[in-house]
């Protein structure tokens, strides 16, 4: 029988999405296991006092079969309910994956990743390889990235019609103990030929493109670790755009250069050290204007950003405080219509107090500030500063939690939290990070958020009972109008060791007032059983049974009406390996 699915799955292997095939375990006890399970789920709705929308009854049955073969994945899914039934099976994809110890093979349709600057991840159609010795590692791939999209009149297609585009491209990588270096080239072109008509579309030109990068990374001495890479992108927009007077430069030979070609470079450095106590990390990255690869379903360009990242431990180890700031522009080459900057930081602070004390505290701000650089009329004096706009937004966040006990285990905790967000527009003369430096002539109302919570917890060890309660509340202003959420609640647990069972209950009650009248009056009751048999021998698979009942009572406010909400799910399953 093993023989047999073997054969199957490597029959049939090449017309569907797998993992890596292990050849390496040919003839070996766990070359084909099999494994899954049958999962049976029932919901019961009921609303009283108020009109039905949901389904007072619903239920599923799913279930999954995955056969592994050679570490190769075969899933199988089904699943039939009151609203329908759906089946998948692993033979409708394409792609191949085989390995055999430092060699890996990618075939179909299927990806690979070098580096975000050259190709990352798109789909190609075709076949790949990785092979892995020591401390090098060699990548390369080639076949088709784009379909051939003829013109269709019929649905004025004009915006997906699209030239076949062939790649490819190497990878040469070392890691040393000390050093490390990689260099990557990616090839991609259009075939011109490949459509029958071309529609008159700017957009739609017969592109080659041709990238280099060189990455490299050193470990001068223990604690520090610099990195940095540097990728230049030659690309042809137009390869049909001719012009006498234009003279082939030295890179003719790589890519179809003309007047159309243009050369841009993007790069980026980075700094980290680390000693007992002290840590800082530095990025740097710039990315030109037009820079763009072919091996990217998206790119972003036209970018500078810069970070920093200290961090302290102190105390010996019983506190510690990170930080990190960035910046970020665009329209370095000052050609745009608007200019944006972008500023984010963040500290967080840990520490363990005494035994069982601990506190945390976060704090977070981004803002950005969008300039509207006017062009300049003789005939017309514009005011080109009222599409400035300035937004920030800050988190701040805390939370102390105190934990003690032996056979009574005790936990309190005390969490809040503050978050704001303005937006601002109008003749912004100019903007700094965290609301500095901010004049404006129209200034928006902020948006505030508080929020806090406290919570007790008590733990019977040997009995396995655990009782706790609560209090949270939310506060928000908005738009002039406040909004106030707020509540008690009570939980309670038992665990029983024979027969291994859970069980759990809770209540909670709730008010919102929108300014100073009630917006919503609400009790909440549930209920939770869990349950997993032990009679069941474990080498047959493992079941496990739930019954979860939650009943919501929302009472009159405002002119409605008391409505009871009650809703019970039932669950079994079973999984098997």
């Amino acid at each position: 029988m093993r023989r047999l699915l073997t054969y199957i799955a490597l029959v049939s292997l090449p017309f569907g999405s797998v993992n890596a095939q292990n050849l390496e375990k040919i003839g070996q006890e766990d070359m084909v296991t099999v494994g899954g399970g049958i999962n049976f789920n029932t919901v019961v709705n009921q609303l009283l006092g108020g009109q039905q929308f949901r389904d007072p009854f619903a239920w599923t049955l799913s279930g999954n079969v995955n056969v592994s073969i050679l570490d190769v994945s075969l899933p199988f899914t089904f699943s039939f309910s009151n609203a329908g039934s759906s089946y998948t099976q692993p033979f409708n994809m394409t792609a191949l994956h085989p390995s055999y110890k430092k060699w890996k093979a990618h075939l179909g349709i299927t990806s690979m990743s070098f580096s975000p600057y050259t190709y990352q991840g798109l789909n190609f159609a075709g076949a790949g390889v990785e092979y892995s010795p020591d401390k090098w590692k060699f990548k390369a791939f080639g076949g088709r990235l784009k379909k051939a999209i003829e013109y269709d009149a019929s649905i004025n297609n004009m915006n997906s019609v699209s030239y076949r585009r062939y790649g490819f491209g190497f990878s040469t990588k070392y890691e040393g103990k000390f050093l490390g270096s990689e260099l990557i080239l990616f090839k991609s072109y259009d075939d011109g030929t490949s459509l029958s008509f071309a529609p008159q579309n700017p957009e739609l030109t017969v592109r080659d493109n041709v990238v280099v990068s060189l990455g490299v990374n050193a470990k001068p001495f223990q604690g520090f670790t610099i990195k940095g890479e540097i990728a230049s992108s030659l690309l042809t927009n137009d390869v049909l755009a001719k012009d006498p007077t234009f003279v082939s430069p030295f890179y003719n030979g790589l890519v179809r250069g003309n007047q159309t070609t243009e050369s841009n470079q993007a790069y980026n450095a980075s700094m980290d050290y680390k000693i007992k106590f002290f840590g800082i990390g530095m990025k740097y990255e710039r990315i030109d204007p037009e820079y763009t690869t072919l091996g990217a379903v998206y790119f972003n360009n036209d970018l500078e950003n810069i970070t920093v990242n200290p961090s302290f431990t102190l105390f010996k180890n019983k506190a510690n405080l990170n930080f990190s700031t960035g910046y970020q522009r665009n329209n370095l080459d000052n050609t745009n219509a608007t200019n944006a900057r972008r500023w984010i930081g963040s500290m967080n602070l840990s520490a363990q107090i005494i035994k069982g004390l601990s506190l945390s505290a976060n704090y977070s701000n981004l803002s950005s500030f969008t300039r509207r650089n006017p062009q300049a009329d003789p005939f017309y004096n514009q005011l080109g500063d009222t599409l400035n706009y300035y937004q920030v937004s800050q988190n701040m966040s805390t939370s102390l939690s105190y934990a003690f006990g032996d056979s009574v285990k005790q936990s309190l905790s005390l969490t809040g939290s503050y978050a704001q967000s303005e937006n601002i527009t109008g003749r912004l003369d100019d903007a700094g990070a965290f609301g500095l430096n901010v004049t404006s002539d129209t200034a928006s109302l902020p948006v505030d958020v508080y929020n806090g919570i406290f919570m007790h917890r008590i733990t019977l060890s040997k009995s396995g009972t655990s009782i706790g309660w609560s209090v949270n509340g939310n506060h928000s202003i908005a738009m002039g109008s406040t909004n106030t959420f707020v509540g008690p609640g009570v939980n309670l647990s038992q665990r029983f060791k024979k027969p291994k069972m859970n069980l759990s209950t809770g209540v909670t009650y709730n008010r919102q007032y929108t300014g100073n009248i009630l917006a919503s009056n609400v009790l909440n009751y549930r209920m939770g059983l869990n349950y997993a048999p032990e009679f069941w021998d474990k080498k047959y698979g493992s079941v496990s049974m739930s019954l979860n009942g939650t009943m919501t009572n929302r009472f009159a406010v405002l002119g409605t009406n008391n409505t009871s909400n009650i809703t019970i799910i039932a669950n079994i399953s079973y999984q098997f390996k």
